[in-house]
Parts: C-alpha cells; sequence; structure tokens
C-alpha cells in the first residue's frame, strides 16, 4: 500500500493499483465458485424433486395398472366359463365384477402401505389451520 495521502500518516488510507487489481482478481474468483456452488445446488435440487415426481407417477400408473389388469383378468376368466359352460355372458359379467372388486383390493392394500410408509413424514410436518377452523374464530 502506498503511504501517500493527504495529511495522512503513511500506509494508511489508500491501497496501491497492484492491491486493488488482486483484490478484484480475488472478488471475481470467488464469485466464480460461489456461481458454480449454486449451479451445483440448482442440479442437486431439480434432481430430487425430478426423482420425487417420477416415483409418485410410477405409484400412480402401478394404481391404475392393478385396477384394469384385475378387470381384464376377471373378463377373461369369465369369458373362458362361458365357452366351457355355454352360459354366456352371465360369468362374463360375474367375474368382470370379481376382477373389478380385486383390482380395487389390490389398489387399497398398496394406498395403505403407502400411507404407513409415509406416516413418519405427515407425523412431522407442520401444522396448517383448515378454513373451517379459520371461521369458528
Amino acid at each position: 500500500m502506498s503511504g501517500e495521502g493527504k495529511g495522512q500518516e503513511p500506509g494508511r488510507g489508500e491501497i496501491s493499483p497492484e492491491d486493488r487489481e488482486a483484490i478484484r482478481r480475488r472478488s471475481l474468483d470467488i464469485g466464480r465458485k460461489l456461481d458454480a456452488v449454486k449451479a451445483r445446488a440448482r442440479k442437486d435440487d431439480d434432481d430430487e424433486e425430478n426423482r420425487r415426481r417420477g416415483a409418485a407417477f410410477g405409484q400412480a400408473f402401478r394404481y391404475a395398472a392393478e385396477l384394469v389388469v384385475g378387470v381384464a383378468v376377471g373378463g377373461f376368466i369369465g369369458w373362458l366359463l362361458d365357452q366351457q359352460l355355454g352360459s354366456a355372458p352371465w360369468m362374463l359379467v360375474l367375474f368382470v365384477i370379481l376382477g373389478f372388486a380385486a383390482g380395487l383390493l389390490n389398489v387399497i392394500r398398496a394406498a395403505q402401505r403407502a400411507q404407513a410408509e409415509n406416516a413418519p413424514l405427515q407425523k412431522a410436518a407442520p401444522s396448517v389451520a383448515d378454513d373451517d377452523d379459520e371461521k369458528d374464530n
């Protein structure tokens, strides 16, 4: 640092051009590093959000598939029995209904399993006031 101040003690109050340039370079370097860290953190957040969203879509597809497969299998069994017994369309109707019930039961079981797995997260979540609670006050 230069000490050429106006009436000041030598070495106080002014920064030499070399020191000023060194500070500017260090600040630019820190800025670049900070931008890189922020970009990496944003990418990690996006990856986590995409993973959660993909898991939710997969779960919804599984529920829909279980319901459709239950109806299809029930319909197929009913159709086969109608062909063998000559009771068309009664077995088909009966087994489509049973297939729907079985598929719905599978969906309910899977949803209960998912809810049980997420119970700790639900209990840890902050409470939110209900609209009805606000009207009562």
